[in-house]
């Protein structure tokens, strides 16, 4: 119900306004009644009001200014004006204060019952909308971590080359840098033994990420997963210095960690410190050119496997941004690709580029896209092999991915959705192992911190939460079968350790296996009792 105060220095009128309508079948409650507009000004300080019915003629303070002071100090409370004066100037005047309708006496029965239905939906609207907006901006700040994590991952794959971009991702996430003067280093970590691990390297590089981003004494650390050659990391001074000493104090501080890593877990760690930037404008524009390695056994050039691994995940982030019809992001990283393949022969760069069109061009088939795009675009797509310049080959990219990112009329929610329906599906076919989250985001094609953003963003749960319940969900089914012993559930539902699933059981359902499954029959049981004759 929305609350009504009337206003009418006549006792009889705001006797019959009162009882002229069925106000609460209507969506109103009359909360009050006076007959001025002082009285009114006095009960607005202390109450909550919607609307506001009045007349203009009153004794002390009139309608239009009541009108005037709600409209200065109480916005959002909406006034109607109902009066037996025609006069021109009390209209201008209501609508100078923004007065949502000015009725003339006698009003009709009809006329009056339409102007608080109207105003009735408008007011739903609005207040829906403000749902809306607060549930997008709780939405928000819990994806706030991934969407900073996503930054720093399109900056150093280079997504936000483009320096406007760049300002306007950092004032979204309201992060406190200067992308003008804030000083970074590039480096990569990479396992000296991977064949020694007993863990999956993702679960090793999470590992890795939690104790560089817990340092913080000289430097902060800022993690870019690649599960096929261990992490990135961007490393930000806490404090002012050359770039020279900057360069200093992070490679002691680097060899201080790494020891602990290696005396406290027994894993051996080598680092490389890229490049060092004065500020991220510097790191957006930064690319390393590819280089081939000939390959004897095949006797021809080819990437090398990390190189390739690399590419490979700027590609999944490139479709990311396709899939979010972020244009801006994905002509940027176009850019850092044919950067990057600036000392490779033309005849490669074809290669690599048609490998990438024919990703764009899956995605618009998976979506019932492809007849759209006009013959003429489509039969282009292979013109590329006949351009032998790299910066032709690069303006013939753009130009296509423009036309086709026209196409791309989904909602960006309805593309993200699509993703996360596959997602569901595979996570459904291999529940029952051990599934990590950078496994699905592979499948899906997408850059595992994206892919975590618009899972979370579709379903409103992080990955291993919806992991969890649908395991626990698939523990009740099997133990209500009462074919199964626990042992057995624990690994048909993808966990190892008994004690850890029965942990899980009890945290999620309140009760551990053996009491679900003693409830169960003592309510089976009841249940016979009370059927039997």
């Amino acid at each position: 119900m929305y609350k009504l105060i009337l206003v009418d220095d006549e006792e009889i009128v705001r006797r019959g306004l009162r009882y002229f309508l069925d106000w609460e079948s209507l969506g109103f409650q009359i909360i009050a009644d006076f007959e001025d507009g002082k009285e009114t000004i006095e009960y607005l300080k202390t109450h909550e009001v919607d609307i506001v019915l009045t007349d203009i003629r009153m004794a002390e303070i009139n309608g239009i200014q009541l009108a005037k002071h709600i409209y200065e100090n109480y916005p959002q409370i909406r006034v109607i004006i109902i009066s037996g004066y025609k006069d021109f100037e009390y209209a201008q005047q209501a609508i100078a204060y923004n007065v949502e309708n000015y009725l003339l006496k006698p009003t009709k029965y009809d006329v009056i019952t339409d102007v608080f239905q109207n105003l009735k939906l408008k007011l739903d609207q609005q207040k829906n909308a403000h749902i809306h907006q607060q549930q997008q901006s709780v939405r928000f700040d819990e994806l706030l971590p991934l969407l900073k994590e996503q930054f720093y991952t399109d900056l150093v794959m280079g997504a936000l080359r483009n320096t406007n971009e760049l300002h306007k991702r950092i004032q979204l996430l309201s992060l406190s840098i200067d992308p003008a003067h804030c000083s970074c280093a590039l480096i990569e970590l990479e396992l000296c033994e991977p064949e020694k691990l007993t863990i999956k390297p993702e679960k090793l590089t999470y590992s890795l990420k939690s104790i560089f981003l817990a340092e913080n004494a000289n430097f902060l650390y800022k993690a870019v997963f690649n599960e096929y050659q261990g992490m990135k990391l961007l490393a930000f001074p806490n404090h002012n210095a050359g770039q020279e000493e900057l360069g200093k104090q992070l490679v002691v501080e680097l060899n201080q960690i790494i020891s602990r890593i290696r005396n406290n877990f027994d894993i051996k760690i080598r680092y490389h410190v890229t490049a060092t930037f004065h500020n991220l404008v510097e790191l957006a524009q930064f690319s390393v050119p590819l280089k081939l390695v000939y390959e004897e056994t095949r006797g021809k050039e080819r990437l090398e496997p990390i190189e390739y691994d690399n590419l490979l995940e700027k590609y999944k982030l490139f479709m990311a941004n396709i899939t979010d019809g972020q244009t801006e992001e994905t002509l940027s990283l176009l850019d850092r690709f044919m950067d990057e393949f600036r000392n490779l022969p033309i005849s490669f760069v074809h290669r690599l580029i048609m490998d990438l069109f024919a990703l764009v061009f899956r995605y618009y088939a998976d979506r019932g896209l492809i007849g759209k795009i006009p013959h003429e675009t489509a039969h282009n797509y292979h013109a590329v092999i006949e351009i032998n310049n790299l910066e032709e080959v690069r303006r013939w990219a753009k130009q296509f991915i423009r036309e086709l990112m026209v196409l791309n009329v989904n909602p960006k929610e309805t593309n993200a959705n699509l993703i996360v329906e596959a997602a569901q599906k595979y996570i459904l076919q291999n529940f029952h192992r051990d599934l990590s989250l950078e496994e699905v985001a592979n499948h899906v094609f997408l850059n595992h911190i994206y892919f975590s953003r618009i899972f979370k963003q579709a379903l409103g749960i992080n990955y291993i939460d919806y992991l969890t319940q649908l395991r626990i969900q698939k523990a009740i089914d099997l133990l209500e079968s009462r074919q199964y012993k626990i042992h057995e559930i624990t690994e048909k539902v993808g966990y190892l350790n008994s004690k850890y699933f029965t942990r899980l059981f009890k945290q999620t359902t309140g009760v551990s296996p053996k009491d679900y499954i003693r409830q169960k029959s003592l309510l089976s049981k009841g249940a016979e009792h009370e059927n039997k004759p």
